[in-house]
């Protein structure tokens, strides 16, 4: 495979060996199943980055670039995976040979991952166990871009932890955490103002005992200023949102993956415009727990929450006990992961469209009050 220029360029192998994976979560359970299953000269590594087919491994010994072999790229293809940040693979070093050979992708733990623009799930981070969930208090900071991101957080298997930023730029900071922690019952929600060092141990200490998290949220809620109060060093170039609209620039154009000199490890994602919910990757009965409970009381099972009668979730609507806009947005998500599910089948797109009309009625009836 040649290549006309290297795509992680200044991510270039380190200097300084390391004796080993653990700062990078590699457990003795992790090590005992690999060697049972490879043996000298494959070894583990970690994907600090990667693109177009080239990734950045941490070896034992170091960092070393690395392709994949033929049956490797094979096996990718036949399974439509794309390596990414975080992912745990098996590669050789062959003496003489200036990069190494990726052999086998191992299995993947917890992975944030959305529906892409084709309607494929993409990964974005990959073996974690902490999503952290960035949002800047400068900006429109709501309950329903909240609950979007918790739904995608929840479906990777790993825990979120919602991130509050700017706070010094708001004077409603509290009140904001506040509602935030409303919208997000049981989930760690915590305030930061990373230039003057406000809250950032408290995010550090989340990954304490080796553990993997991932920055995500929108261009410019502060995600590369906290990673570098983090490492203590600007690892990641920061700039300032326009003041026309608010949004961010893109200062991060790569997933990549930090060792904190606290413990534990965390991946800086590109900011994100479009969060897409697919029927693999989101997780609304845990997002919007308190409906999944009601819905659970409803007379059928596949009750749609629209106009059927029994409905648990909408009596809870009707007294006053579930709020509007909270409903709204829980079937405005729920649609679309059906949207998603159905996709390519015939049938179930017809029962979707079918559903989903006696849906948009209900709710034209409800707005009618």
């Amino acid at each position: 495979m040649t290549l006309s220029a290297n795509p992680l360029a200044g991510l270039g192998p380190a200097v300084n060996a390391f004796e080993n994976l653990s700062t990078f979560g590699w457990t003795s359970p992790h090590d005992l199943a690999f060697r049972a299953r490879f043996g000298p000269p494959v070894e583990p590594g970690r994907v600090v980055a990667a693109s177009r087919g080239l990734a950045l491994v941490r070896t034992a010994s170091g960092e070393r670039l690395c392709t994949p072999s033929g049956r490797m790229r094979e096996r990718l293809l036949a399974d439509d995976l794309t390596l990414c940040a975080g992912d745990w693979i098996a590669l050789r070093l062959d003496p003489g040979d200036t990069r190494g050979r990726m052999v086998d992708l191992l299995e993947r733990g917890p992975s944030l991952t959305r529906q892409g623009p084709d309607g494929r799930p993409q990964c974005l981070a990959a073996n974690l166990d902490v999503v952290f969930l960035v949002m800047g208090l400068d900006r429109d900071c709501n309950a329903a871009r909240l609950e979007r991101f918790l739904a995608l957080a929840w479906g990777s298997g790993a825990r979120p932890v919602v991130v509050l930023t700017k706070v010094d730029l708001n004077d409603r900071a509290e009140a904001f955490a506040a509602d935030m922690r409303g919208v997000a019952p049981g989930v760690q929600v915590l305030e930061v103002c990373a230039p003057a060092g406000q809250g950032v141990a408290r995010v550090g200490a989340c990954l304490q005992g080796g553990l993997t998290g991932v920055l995500t949220g929108s261009s410019g809620a502060g995600k590369s200023t906290l990673l570098n109060a983090l490492l203590g060093e600007d690892a990641r170039p920061t700039g300032a949102v326009r003041a026309s609209d608010g949004r961010g620039r893109h200062t991060t154009t790569r997933r990549e993956l930090f060792p904190l000199p606290g413990g534990g490890c965390l991946i800086e994602t590109p900011g994100v415009r479009e969060v897409g919910l697919g029927a693999e990757g989101a997780d609304l009965d845990t997002a919007f727990s308190e409906i999944a409970a009601l819905a659970a009381r409803c007379r059928f099972r596949d009750c749609a929450h629209g106009a059927e009668p029994g409905c648990a979730v909408r009596e809870a609507l009707d007294q006053g006990l579930l709020g509007g806009d909270r409903y709204g947005h829980y079937l405005q998500l729920r649609r679309e992961v059906a949207f998603e599910a159905a996709r390519g089948d015939e049938r179930l797109w017809r029962e979707r469209e079918d559903k989903w009309r006696r849906i948009s009625k209900a709710q034209k009836s409800l707005r009618k009050r």
